[in-house]
């Protein structure tokens, strides 16, 4: 008897979604895993990885919807696989953080290529995400537009590391990255790094919302409703109020 009463009861209502670690880092996922829960009682199971490997498990049907930051990527994914929605969302930028003395005088760049040149070309420590995330997507992007190969600095070090791992590990070696702001604006009190370069339009930093294909996941449905909520009801207002340490951290599109 224990067991059919068991078995009658509804499952709990959830989905999986695949995003990056800057949602993380910036203190918005956890937002919104908890604001979807208290209007939906929907829960929100996430799988937090770089850009790249989060539509891998929308193309594996391993998640229903994705966060994702990589405009390359995501086209790519929907000329091999399709998508029955598509809407970049909310934007923020990517910044140059570095040690507060900084020695390759980025602060004083022209551009962020010139910042990166820079960096190179007094062979400064430089820490890559190196893991195909939007971050580090970006990163390549700013490398080939000041003419350099990064890898011929002995100084450029490839770390494989999320968001606020890297950044920790820049601040205590030293070290140049690129951060999106709102990471770094979390950590910031607790690092030896400061903000040097930003303002650049090349460092735009736009997050996208895919739902997939139609699929024979039951949480399809629930993720839909997610979607839906992120950019047309609640959740947008309250990503539009979003503030870290008093400033708005993203725009809204």
């Amino acid at each position: 008897m224990l067991l059919a009463a068991c078995a009658r009861e509804p499952k709990p209502k959830s989905f999986v979604l695949a995003t990056t670690t800057t949602v993380q880092g910036s203190g918005v996922l956890p937002m919104l895993i908890v604001e979807f829960k208290r209007d939906t009682g929907i829960d929100i199971h996430p799988l937090v990885v770089s850009s790249a490997r989060a539509l891998e498990f929308a193309a594996q049907h391993e998640a229903d919807t994705t966060i994702t930051h990589d405009a390359g990527a995501e086209r790519r994914f929907i000329k091999a696989n399709g998508a029955k929605l598509y809407r970049q969302f909310m934007w923020n930028d990517f910044v140059i953080v570095g040690p507060p003395n900084d020695p390759a005088d980025v602060a004083h760049a022209r551009s962020a290529a010139d910042a990166f040149r820079r960096i190179h070309e007094g062979h400064r420590v430089f820490t890559s995400r190196d893991d195909q995330s939007g971050t580090n997507t970006k990163e390549r992007a700013i490398w080939r537009a000041a003419l350099v190969v990064p890898e011929f600095n002995p100084g450029y070090i490839k770390m494989g590391q999320p968001m606020p791992a890297l950044l920790r590990s820049s601040s205590e070696l030293r070290a140049y990255t690129l951060s999106d702001r709102a990471t770094f604006e979390q950590l910031a009190d607790n690092l030896q790094l400061r903000l040097l370069f930003a303002g650049d339009p090349f460092l735009r930093n736009t997050y996208a919302v895919i739902l997939p294909q139609p699929s024979a996941r039951p949480e399809a449905a629930n993720a839909e409703r997610f979607v839906d909520w992120l950019l047309n009801g609640r959740g947008h207002a309250l990503l539009e109020k979003f503030e870290i340490k008093g400033k708005r951290a993203f725009q809204m599109l």
